[in-house]
């Protein structure tokens, strides 16, 4: 049999509006893209129509391929992320749409599937008619692993490029210029939460415009008490429900500090809109602070055995408040936190921990909104020194502007440290759109039908 020709093109991205590569690059410009961490497309056609496109961003760990439908849209989107001696899939999504006319990325059902390493495969389907559905489902084999990329190389195969097998790899001829000056990108790798205006909540007056317009106005930090750790190991926590021992407990962070009793403090922010007298202070924020000196980095927080090239788009590693109080605890003070969880109501339990110039082991504070999920944000100074660790109670949401005090800049990220088990190396499969999309469809189609008949459609 003779072998698909399958034309490569190297892009900036994909032109939805116009149905073509956006910025046609030469193939060495790709391939040094590609060996310096900068992003780059590939595009891969069969007889002039597009039927895949590889987003490639080396630097962030990130692999994203698309498929096309026939209408020319992009329908189908594998999303991987790059662990060193594999490539692991950590989202699979389409786009089932009813007909040609309807918009890319309009569709009226949307399936999600979310991988980890060795959990359960969290499945979603978002239905505009019929609403948000989720389940899990367990995955038949690795089919999430694939071989680390290799300029060239790229992740595709017949059934995914709706062509006969075997396939010919031809690169398109080159562009004769290649466009220059500046752009908007139209796409990025997925990028992790960031702190969101950390500086600005602990200053005395500042104000916050929030992401839906809302400004906020922060009042003088509110000292909870001095925090004892005698072994110099974070921990936070609800309180009430963080279990005491066993795989449910909670880890202290990775980084440490030197033993000794530090401040805890509360930032609270009241809303402009409703009025001085109405408007009723939450706290945005609670911070440990290690030391007066300014912060100039921050980064995310993790316990061992959390990887943070595992994160998705705006995702964190964070701790859970199930009872609307949060806690900064020493990792050796499993006799308050008995006693604390041993107390018949929440008075009895503020009063099972002592405060004084010796500091206690454990102290609370209201957790912002109450109950979820919330980051921890470790600051540091100019020589790398921790100055801080940052509960977000993540009030402001994204697109956040400090009006005032002018000047004031949001510290450089950097990357959390990491304390990853040791495992044997990942022996992963050939990319095979054809086995992960029957168990992606297999799947998806018999949860909607037991949804569609739970409710009697």
């Amino acid at each position: 049999m003779e072998p698909t020709r399958v034309e490569v093109a190297y892009c900036e991205g994909w032109d939805a509006a116009a149905r073509a590569a956006f910025r046609p690059l030469k193939e060495r410009t790709a391939r040094e893209r590609h060996d310096a961490g900068q992003r780059y497309a590939v595009l891969l056609s069969v007889d002039a129509e597009a039927r895949a496109l590889v987003q490639v961003d080396t630097a962030a760990g990130y692999v994203g391929v698309f498929g096309f439908d026939l209408a020319g849209r992009r329908a189908l989107k594998f999303s991987y992320r790059d662990l060193g001696d594999h490539l692991m899939l950590r989202e699979l999504k389409a786009w089932r749409h009813a007909d040609d006319d309807e918009p890319e990325f309009g569709a009226d059902l949307r399936i999600t599937f979310r991988f980890w390493p060795e959990d359960p495969v969290r499945t979603a389907l978002d239905d505009a008619r019929r609403g948000h559905f989720t389940a899990y489902a367990n995955l038949p084999g690795p089919l999430h692993r694939i071989p680390p990329l290799e300029f060239g190389v790229w992740p595709v195969d017949g059934w995914l490029l709706g062509a006969f097998e075997p396939l010919e790899f031809v690169t398109a001829p080159d562009p004769e210029v290649e466009a220059t000056g500046r752009f908007r990108p139209l796409w990025s790798a997925p990028e992790a939460a960031r702190p969101i205006a950390l500086e600005a909540l602990f200053i005395t007056g500042a104000r916050i415009r929030s992401g839906n317009g809302e400004v906020f106005e922060v009042g003088a930090p509110r000292m909870v008490g001095r925090l004892r750790l005698t072994t110099g190991r974070v921990v936070a926590a609800d309180p009430a429900t963080v279990e005491l021992e066993g795989e449910l407990a909670t880890a202290p962070y990775t980084v440490t500090v030197p033993p000794g009793i530090y401040v805890v403090e509360t930032a609270g922010v009241r809303s402009e809109g409703r009025g001085r007298e109405q408007g009723r202070e939450t706290v945005a924020a609670a911070r440990l602070r290690i030391s007066e000196a300014p912060t100039v980095t921050w980064e995310l927080a993790l316990r061992p055995g959390q990887d943070p090239r595992l994160l998705g788009a705006s995702e964190y590693f964070g701790f859970t408040v199930d009872s609307g109080t949060a806690a900064f605890l020493d990792a050796g003070a499993t006799a308050a936190l008995a006693a604390y969880q041993d107390a018949d109501d929440a008075e009895q339990a503020e009063a099972t921990i002592p405060r004084g110039e010796a500091g206690a082991e454990l102290l609370t504070y209201a957790g912002g909104k109450g109950d979820g999920s919330y980051p921890m944000w470790i600051g540091r100074d100019a020589d790398g020194a921790v100055t801080c660790f940052v509960a977000d109670m993540r009030l402001l949401g994204r697109g956040v502007e400090v009006l005032e005090p002018a000047g004031v800049c949001p510290a450089k990220q950097i990357p959390g440290v990491p304390e990853l088990p040791e495992r044997e190396p990942v022996r992963p499969g050939p990319f095979s759109s054809q086995e992960i999309l029957e168990f992606f469809n297999d799947t998806a189609d018999a949860q909607a039908e037991f949804w569609a008949r739970r409710l009697g459609h």
